[in-house]
């Protein structure tokens, strides 16, 4: 009888993981690896219409600002999800604007039900491409 309880509470708890819809954001912090690996952070706010689907708008500050909205794609497997992303960015460079491609890569580690810890690495490609490799948190609401 205590396998079977051990085993239905252990089922529920991984079935707690396996929610992904909804609104999210994100706070990350890390490098511009196209610029001598420049401090850089970024803040995303998202809404994932399934597990697998969702989209996603944000800003990146380093040496120069990048507001960006993308389509991101999760591949969710048992112990993290693997996720891309593919959209449009506008870059200020404080002296001139333009727009750019964003497209990236990350893995998430869920560590509670609606917190995540994001490992991801993205560019920004336009006439001067970066680059950009960050960590932080997400947060589920």
């Amino acid at each position: 009888m205590r396998r079977i309880l051990l085993l239905a509470s252990l089922l529920c708890t991984l079935n707690a993981f396996a929610d992904n819809s909804g609104v999210y954001i994100n706070a990350n912090a890390g490098v511009n690896t196209a610029s001598n690996y420049q401090f850089a952070y970024n803040a995303n706010a998202g809404y994932m219409f399934n597990t697998y689907l969702g989209v996603e708008g944000g800003f990146t500050g380093s040496n120069s600002s990048y507001w960006d909205v993308a389509v991101k794609g999760v591949l969710p497997i048992p112990i993290v999800d693997i996720y891309g992303k593919l959209g449009m960015a506008y870059v200020n460079n404080y002296s001139s604007t333009s727009g750019g491609v964003l497209y990236g890569a990350g893995i998430a580690f869920p560590i509670l039900p609606y917190v995540r810890i994001n490992i991801e690495d993205y560019a920004i490609s336009n006439a001067n491409t970066q680059n950009f490799l960050m960590g932080g948190l997400q947060v589920k609401f």
